[in-house]
């Protein structure tokens, strides 16, 4: 789009004037389109004179399709009558209607694991790209995943996988109106998982479990509290951030090492 500051012609429709407002705001000018547009485009730029309205003309009605970004979670989604059984809670998870994120992908990754571990796993939501593998991880974090484990001496094949949202959003991010209802699901998912020690990973788990971000929550040992008690737990960087930041894995060994201290104790 070209922008002048020569005066616009007379038909300059409605449509325009708004979308150049929209444009200034996005681009954080911090001047309303009314106000004096010629502080923006020059001294002697002339105001932009809007078309004059036209009738409107009434049309057919067509068909719309749902706002994503507006529409409600079911309501299965957001009550407290999940099953009470893992069995049955996993197998109702693995229903898209019973699910939040099916809103916005039809990809879904399940948990998996075993019951009562020793550390449950815990992401905000799996990895881009890897959702038809039906992992939370792609193969490089799930290896240096592997070596994290390794190294505070846990089996990975004796841990449990989940994510607070099953399937990856847009822009990677949870909508804050559905933060609330998937805490609870994730709560009572733990309830019935019983792990020992909790590690969550990356900002969405530190924010929604411990109302702090990720640098904070990782200073101290934490506390996920669910139905029937608290599990200690520790949050640390993503997989994903260690291996784009090698710089960080000495901090994340420090976690680490705190979530060792819990389990010596």
């Amino acid at each position: 789009m070209i922008f002048s500051a020569s005066a616009p012609d007379e038909n300059t429709s409605a449509e325009q004037i708004e979308s150049l407002r929209d444009w200034w705001s996005l681009a954080g000018v911090d001047l309303h389109y009314n106000d004096k547009p010629s502080a923006l485009l020059g001294d002697t730029a002339p105001a932009i004179k809007p078309a004059e309205p036209k009738p409107v003309v009434p049309t057919a009605p067509t068909e719309s399709k749902p706002d994503l970004a507006k529409a409600k979670p079911p309501t299965a989604c957001v009550s407290d009558n999940y099953p009470a059984e893992h069995n049955q809670f996993v197998a109702w998870l693995s229903q898209p209607e019973n699910l939040i994120e099916a809103q916005w992908s039809q990809n879904h990754v399940l948990p998996s694991g075993v019951i009562e571990p020793e550390i449950m796993v815990i992401v905000g939501m799996p990895e881009q790209g890897n959702l038809q593998e039906n992992s939370h991880f792609s193969q490089k974090s799930a290896a240096l995943l592997a070596n994290m484990l390794r190294a505070i001496e846990c089996d990975s094949d004796q841990i449990y996988l989940a994510s607070i949202s099953l399937a990856r959003s847009y822009d990677g991010r949870i909508d804050p109106q559905y933060q609330e209802p998937l805490k609870k699901r994730m709560l009572h998912h733990i309830e019935l998982v019983q792990p020992k020690r909790i590690i969550a990973f990356g900002e969405t788990p530190s924010h929604l479990f411990f109302g702090e971000n990720l640098l904070t929550a990782r200073k101290n040992k934490q506390f996920v509290n669910h139905i029937s008690a608290k599990t200690e737990a520790i949050a640390t960087f993503h997989p994903r951030i260690l291996i784009e930041r090698p710089e960080f894995k000495a901090e994340a060994w420090k976690d680490l090492q705190l979530l060792t201290r819990i389990s010596s104790r």
